[in-house]
């Protein structure tokens, strides 16, 4: 009892309620990896993919400062995420003959790269919220982190199952990829310094309008490789007769 008295709950709550908050992005990623995969197998690559990602977040918690400080990893990240939700969705049609194990372990490697790549800020603003907790704040940190993995599992499944439903769940969440991709990359300071001279309402619409950008890039590129497929198809269709 000593041992439970001891903690600072105050200071655990703060931290999983800003890891939940910032984890939605989190979930939506987990379930978009996760959408197409046999519904016998979606729920371990869930559980799987959270595990491998809250155990990277933890390590990415311990050097938070050094990784901040690497020049342009937040341009890097940002594209990654452009990158991912373009591709999130163009794989979902050649999946389909891939065996189920093979796809789950591509699902749980790219919850854990992404969640990775998402975290980068998440990871900052966690530690800020465990500062309160002196020496001890890393460790509080982990464990805030820890505690939130049973909302974003839930939310990452109740998500899959919505997507299931409504595909077009699948085409708004891999643009709001984009728009997290087109965010960490105007965060970055290469680009963040530039943006911020565009003082008050311009500068606000600025970041509005790339983040924007980056929603409707990822969308636009996906129609633009389906289009290119279904011509491709279409010419070999008639070719072949």
């Amino acid at each position: 009892m000593d041992f439970l008295t001891s903690f600072d709950w105050g200071a655990i709550v703060k931290i999983i309620g800003v890891d939940i908050m910032l984890g939605v992005d989190n979930a939506i990623v987990i379930a978009l990896a996760c959408a197409a995969l046999p519904k016998e197998v979606r729920g371990k690559a869930i559980l799987w993919g959270t595990a491998g990602a809250v155990a990277l977040r933890a390590i990415l918690l311990a050097f938070a400062g050094f990784i901040m400080g690497v020049p342009y990893v937040k341009l890097v990240a940002g594209a990654y995420l452009l990158y991912l939700g373009y591709k999130l969705l163009t794989d979902e049609e050649g999946e389909h003959d891939v065996p189920a194990a093979d796809r789950m372990l591509t699902a749980v490697k790219t919850i854990i790269v992404a969640d990775f790549m998402m975290s980068l800020d998440n990871v900052l603003a966690v530690a800020a919220a465990a500062t309160s907790a002196g020496e001890h704040s890393t460790l509080y940190a982990i464990a805030g982190i820890v505690f939130s993995i049973p909302v974003i599992v839930f939310g990452a499944n109740a998500l899959t199952s919505l997507m299931s439903k409504f595909p077009i769940i699948i085409w708004f969440g891999a643009g709001l990829l984009g728009w997290v991709g087109a965010e960490m990359i105007v965060s970055d300071p290469l680009l963040a310094a530039r943006v911020d001279n565009l003082h008050g309402i311009a500068g606000h619409y600025t970041h509005l309008c790339l983040k924007a950008a980056g929603f409707f890039a990822v969308i636009g590129a996906v129609n633009v490789h389906k289009f290119v497929t279904k011509s491709a198809e279409g010419t070999a269709a008639t070719a072949s007769k």
